[in-house]
């Protein structure tokens, strides 16, 4: 590893894509609603999460590969799941880039299913739910 003159390690830096932007919201919108959640509490432990990313941006799992994405999964207190990708740098002058693509809660089912890079022309594929399915029938 080559050190920068200066001595210190240059840290990737941190994106926020719009996708993350608004899932982060959604999920601070949904902890306001619980009267037990604290969503300015969680809202600065995910992030502060997401900054000490920035040491050691290869720790985390991979979540999946998508193209020539690869998506990681920063677990934050067991409870809520960041999906993120890393850049390495390409030269002495940056220390890389980290895109912040979505924040989940834990208990969404197959939270990964949503976080997808958007493609010129991609259309929305179909979304199944709960209600879709009728009500069984009790005789």
């Amino acid at each position: 590893m080559i050190a920068s003159r200066s001595g210190d390690a240059r840290l990737p830096r941190v994106i926020w894509r719009r996708t993350a932007r608004c899932s982060m919201n959604l999920l601070t919108g949904f902890l306001a609603a619980n009267p037990y959640g604290d969503p300015k509490a969680r809202r600065k432990q995910i992030e502060e999460a997401v900054e000490s990313l920035r040491h050691s941006p290869l720790r985390c799992p991979v979540a999946g590969v998508k193209g020539r994405l690869t998506f990681r999964q920063l677990t934050v207190a067991g409870r809520f799941t960041v999906y993120y990708v890393y850049t390495p740098p390409r030269g002495m002058s940056s220390g890389g880039t980290l895109s912040i693509r979505a924040v989940k809660h834990a208990a969404s089912q197959n939270p990964f299913l949503e976080v997808r890079e958007a493609l010129a022309g991609d259309q929305p594929s179909g979304v199944l739910s709960t209600h879709d399915v009728p009500a069984p029938v009790i005789a």
